[in-house]
């Protein structure tokens, strides 16, 4: 009977032992599941600051679009001007030679 006894106290052991392994195992197991929670949030927390920064680019290249689009519009208006300016300038020349020319014909009028 003791022979039993003691194969019946190492067999309890063995159990005991197998039931604090299964616990520790189980406690790990929380454990990973708790990290990997935290993981998703962070991984959360990263797509919504990606989306954030898609956003801001996003805008950001619409306003550069539009600052494109008004540096045209600008350039065309430059242009304009300096084609009128070219006409001014054209046209004070005429103007000029207009001048000289009725001043050489009015100096050939003499009042005595």
């Amino acid at each position: 009977m003791s022979e039993g006894t003691r194969e019946v106290k190492t067999g309890t052991e063995a159990v005991s032992a197998a039931g604090h392994t299964f616990k520790a195992i189980a406690t790990l197991i929380m454990q990973v599941s708790e990290q990997v929670k935290g993981i998703s949030a962070a991984i959360q927390q990263m797509a919504g600051g990606s989306k954030q920064i898609v956003a801001s680019a996003s805008k950001i290249d619409s306003h550069s679009k539009t600052a494109v689009g008004q540096a045209r519009t600008v350039s065309v208006a430059t242009e304009k001007q300096a084609a009128s300016m070219e006409e001014i300038a054209s046209a004070s020349q005429n103007l000029a030679n207009l001048a000289q020319n009725l001043q050489l014909s009015v100096s050939k009028f003499h009042i005595s």
